[in-house]
């Protein structure tokens, strides 16, 4: 059976932080980081709700924390040495899609997608079927 192709919808990032899933600082359990106009973090299981961010945080630029409350990621896991994240099930999603694909064709565009910013062990053909396994298992976190 042939495999999926992929075609780069042009979607940065940023393209998927509106709605960033991390572990509850109180619970440990899944909460949201929403951000619409300001930061809200809510956990779905014991109910904490912050809209007042780390006072001493300057804007955090960590991969494997969101960005307002500096708080661990929920869809991430270790892969050999590197670490597979996403902000949400749409970023599995798209990252799922692209992955699974044995064609990955780019489109027409005027910036750099999340695509051609992936890290080389997401983009590689050999680390497909292991990353396909791992998404699995985020898909049901």
């Amino acid at each position: 059976m042939p495999k999926p192709r992929f075609k780069d919808a042009n979607l940065q990032l940023s393209d998927f932080t509106d709605k960033v899933l991390v572990v509850c600082p109180k619970c440990g359990k899944k909460a949201v980081v929403n951000k619409e106009e300001d930061a809200i973090l809510s956990c779905y299981e014991c109910h904490y709700i912050s809209n007042k961010p780390d006072e001493n945080n300057e804007k955090r630029y960590s991969m494997t924390t969101d960005y307002w409350f500096g708080c661990e990621l929920w869809l991430q896991a270790a892969f050999k040495t590197e670490v597979f994240r996403a902000n949400n099930y749409e970023h599995l999603a798209y990252m799922k899609e692209y992955i699974g694909a044995g064609l990955r064709e780019r489109n027409n565009r005027e910036f750099f997608t999340l695509v051609e910013k992936l890290p080389n062990f997401i983009k590689s053909a050999k680390n497909r079927d292991k990353l396909l396994k791992l998404i699995e298992k985020l898909e049901k976190k």
